[in-house]
């Protein structure tokens, strides 16, 4: 119980230093690196987040809403998995291992296993 308080302040004081919002209840992989300190970057509670991933700076990755009605799970993000600034990922998807999210692309449909998703919303291209 008090690890779990602990844990709390210090995703309060992460919100209040780098305005970003990532959930200590997130799964994220060891080796996970949030650059620019996470700034601006919301995570959903029930997000997994693979090892050896790169998320830049602005990232959201939540559940989808869909005329104010929510609609279910978080994202899993795969392995070793890039994710440009300002990215959004949306809803009950996956992303594959090995797969490049493009800056500022709107994710909300899966992306396979070595995969590059740029645009809005996010075209899919093998990479």
């Amino acid at each position: 119980m008090v690890a779990r308080k602990a844990s709390r302040v210090l995703e309060l004081v992460n919100h209040l230093i780098c305005a970003c919002s990532v959930s200590v209840e997130a799964e994220i992989g060891e080796g996970t690196n949030f650059y620019h300190r996470g700034i601006g970057c919301a995570i959903h509670a029930r997000a997994v987040i693979g090892k050896d991933c790169k998320i830049f700076q602005g990232v959201t990755i939540g559940s989808k809403w869909s005329n104010g009605i929510y609609s279910g799970g978080a994202p899993y993000i795969g392995n070793n998995v890039m994710i440009g600034a300002g990215a959004v990922i949306l809803g009950d998807i996956s992303v594959g291992d090995n797969s490049i999210i493009g800056a500022n692309a709107v994710v909300i449909h899966n992306v396979p296993e070595n995969s590059f998703a740029v645009g809005v919303p996010a075209v899919i291209k093998k990479l």
